[in-house]
């Protein structure tokens, strides 16, 4: 179980994302408040796990004293110039208890989310729609037809799919299903 969960942690990583190649240091960026205003200024680009846990915030980049610390509890998300980050109650892929917020990455935007948590500098992919429970890997290797039901029940079509185990809509189409199912959210018409 323990290679396939690694196995799998590792196609998804490599399939989902590529690395953001930003400079350690301040950048461009805004802070979303848990209730939605947004701040702009500079962001304080760290290292992927140190961005987890801490948003280093600037309203002038030149001073210091302007300087303010966010946790992930504090605020809703951050982003430093086009890379985005989101406040998400996550702590691994195999945790217990109830999970702490933590800054995730987001690789590709969209009514399903796709992120990244770091762990000992190794991505672990993790799924999210809305504000919903995220769906990690180990819970999609033991429980996936459950899991991603879950992330796309309200699209009858895939929903069949699914089901019915057609090719390319298990376990390794998983990118396939969040793409077809944020375009397909996409184009629906805003209510």
């Amino acid at each position: 179980m323990l290679f396939l969960s690694v196995t799998f942690t590792q196609v998804h990583a490599q399939q989902a994302f590529t690395r953001s190649e930003l400079t350690y240091t301040i950048h461009p960026g805004t802070v979303t408040l848990n209730d939605g205003q947004i701040l702009s200024g500079y962001v304080f680009n760290n290292r992927y796990s140190e961005n987890q846990k801490k948003c280093e915030f600037y309203t002038d980049y030149k001073d210091s004293r302007t300087r303010k610390v966010y946790k992930p509890s504090e605020i809703a998300g951050y982003s430093i110039e086009n890379d985005q980050y989101k406040s998400v109650p996550y702590n691994g892929n195999i945790a217990f208890g109830k999970p702490s917020p933590q800054f995730l990455y987001i690789t590709k935007p969209g009514a399903i989310n796709s992120l990244v948590y770091y762990i000992d500098g190794q991505p672990q992919p993790v799924w999210q729609k809305g504000n919903d429970e995220a769906v990690t890997n180990s819970s999609l290797l033991f429980k996936f037809n459950k899991n991603v039901l879950r992330l796309v029940s309200d699209y009858p079509e895939l929903v069949d799919k699914i089901n019915r185990k057609e090719k390319g809509y298990g376990m390794l189409g998983l990118d396939n299903i969040v793409n077809e199912y944020n375009t397909w959210a996409a184009a629906k018409p805003k209510q």
